[in-house]
């Protein structure tokens, strides 16, 4: 077996594709994946996709319906906060009930691409995990490469989610997250780009 990389490198991994090889896709496809993941018991998901908002903007009803039940049958959603910097967080990160995660640099600054929570009604970033050219997967005959962007956050957060979901088996989402939340590094600078802070794993 050959070597596995990331924050959970033993996680049990469910792969659902939304998006077509061009990354695009529709919300019907996005919402119908969220709740296959679900009826798998996927105790994370992770959405390393999003459409740009604009100031003023509210979250999506639908999205935060699903996201809420999601929640109840015990799956934490994290999805990535955008990569339009001075622009909102994405839809669907914007959500209340989803995880929002914006990107930092290797010097510990605010990617300059990562989106901002500056919309009251939703639209926060609740944490910040690595974003700036990180080895990932990328489509062959490539396929690895080094990238950056918010999608490239996302992953580690919700290995972090993994690995805590595995340290604490009868915890739910809602104690999982607060347990990511409490546990991450403050860093000095506006929780409108990072949330709370750098997310750490346990």
């Amino acid at each position: 077996m050959l070597p596995r990389y990331g924050a959970a490198c033993d996680a049990e991994i469910f792969a659902g594709k939304v998006l077509s090889n061009a990354g695009s896709g529709s919300d019907r496809s996005i919402l119908a994946g969220i709740n296959w993941a679900v009826s798998h018991r996927c105790r994370v998901i992770s959405m390393s996709l999003g459409a740009p908002t604009k100031v003023g903007d509210t979250y999506s009803r639908v999205y935060e319906t699903v996201a809420q039940r999601a929640l109840e049958k015990g799956t934490l959603i994290v999805a990535a906060a955008g990569n339009s910097r001075p622009r909102p967080v994405n839809h669907p990160a914007n959500c209340p009930s989803i995880m929002a995660v914006g990107a930092i640099t290797p010097d510990f600054t605010v990617a300059p691409f990562s989106c901002i929570g500056i919309n009251l009604d939703g639209g926060q970033v609740d944490i910040a995990a690595p974003g700036v050219d990180v080895y990932s997967s990328y489509k062959e005959p490539t396929g690895y490469r080094r990238l950056s962007g918010t999608s490239m956050a996302t992953p580690h957060v919700a290995g972090v989610v993994a690995l805590l979901a595995e340290a604490f088996p009868n915890e739910g989402p809602a104690e999982l997250k607060l347990r990511l939340l409490s546990s991450a590094q403050h860093l000095p600078l506006p929780n409108t780009d990072v949330g709370v802070g750098l997310v750490q794993a346990p």
